[in-house]
């Protein structure tokens, strides 16, 4: 049958690892909630301002980035207009040479009553000099109807040109304003790389916390470990003694068990 200090140095060895055991458990404890505090610190920062907002959803993994009301209003009206600049040269940009057609005549319009008066004044001077109807007066006949053709030629390759530069003027103003409602539209990414930099910073800081922190709870662990593992080894020794017999006196000589019950009610 086991003797008493067999049994208290039983419960000795079992109280010290289940201190030991504790100890150990609250260092990763300790551990773990400081990394989500470091990790709940990184996260970005929701951030607003004039020209809108930039709100993280942890939950979702996304980021939201939202106008403010009146660059909103712009940022509708830049989307807009490149349909109404469709609709402005939707003809004109269906049938290009049928719109040059029209900007020459639009031209001839113009200049045609000219003409004409050239041609008059010339029949009234051959008819003065009396060449109407000959050779000579034919050929000037026929040099103006080439000036005049020559003209006309060059009306119309000027209203094909005509065509051709405002479906690239309105091209341009669309292409203009899906720029401008790029630019506008990208105004609230200042202030989400703004809530991501404040994240990264306190990131840096909650992490050298962490290390800091877990470091501490195992450094806390390994002490306790060695405090219990230590007064195990003491008892152990301490009931593990040879008994000496000895006819000195011994009424003040203190017992192991007193010494363990002792030791028992000053970790309570």
């Amino acid at each position: 049958m086991p003797d008493i200090g067999t049994g208290v140095t039983a419960g000795v060895s079992l109280f010290g690892a289940s201190k030991q055991a504790k100890a150990a458990s609250q260092a990763a404890d300790a551990s773990v909630q400081a990394a989500q505090i470091a990790a709940e610190s990184a996260m970005p920062w929701d951030v607003g301002g004039m020209f809108g907002e930039a709100v993280f959803d942890e939950e979702g993994k996304r980021l939201d980035m939202t106008l403010s009301e009146p660059w909103q209003a712009e940022y509708d009206v830049a989307m807009a207009d490149p349909a109404r600049q469709r609709e402005l040269i939707a003809e004109i940009e269906a049938d290009p040479y049928a719109a040059g057609q029209k900007f020459y005549e639009m031209q001839k319009a113009l200049y045609a009553p000219e003409q004409e008066q050239d041609r008059l004044r010339l029949e009234e001077r051959l008819l003065g000099q009396g060449m109407l109807g000959s050779t000579g007066g034919a050929l000037q006949t026929e040099a103006l109807r080439k000036a005049q053709a020559q003209v006309d030629l060059e009306a119309q390759y000027k209203g094909l040109e005509q065509a051709q530069s405002l479906i690239d003027t309105y091209r341009a103003r669309s292409e203009g304003s899906l720029g401008l409602a790029e630019t506008i539209g990208q105004l609230p990414q200042k202030y989400a790389e703004t809530g991501r930099g404040i994240g990264t910073e306190l990131g840096s800081i909650g992490a050298s916390t962490a290390a800091t922190t877990s470091a501490a709870a195992q450094a806390r662990a390994a002490s306790m470990s060695n405090i219990y593992g230590g007064l195990t080894e003491q008892f152990t020794g301490l009931f593990n003694q040879p008994v000496q017999t000895s006819t000195a006196n011994t009424s003040n000589l203190t017992s192991p068990i007193s010494t363990y019950e002792s030791w028992l009610n000053m970790q309570k």
